[in-house]
């Protein structure tokens, strides 16, 4: 098991994720308030930042949900995602608001 740092909404949240589950469902299942919609990679809602940590990224998506330099930049899908360490992650909407 996973360490995830998650901060959304402006809360932080951190929770446990097996290296075969998703953040995003790790989180919907302790029902933590993370934005999500399709939960296959098709609408980019869940769309996340990685902070710190390693892990992969299902590279099946839509590249208007996540585009190939979101990739590049640190961006996945929360949805299409599993982690291979602890993470630090932001959701996008929050990170946004840092940035301003």
């Amino acid at each position: 098991m996973y360490k995830v740092t998650l901060k959304a909404r402006g809360q932080e949240f951190e929770y446990s994720c097996a290296p075969n589950v998703t953040p995003l469902r790790a989180a919907r299942d302790l029902f933590i308030p993370i934005p999500t919609g399709c939960q296959r990679g098709g609408c980019g809602m869940c769309k996340v930042k990685v902070l710190n940590g390693e892990y992969d990224q299902d590279l099946v998506r839509s590249h208007e949900a996540l585009s190939d330099e979101e990739l590049e930049n640190g961006y996945a899908l929360a949805c299409c995602m599993t982690a291979k360490s602890d993470l630090e992650i932001i959701t996008a909407e929050d990170y946004e608001k840092l940035q301003k």
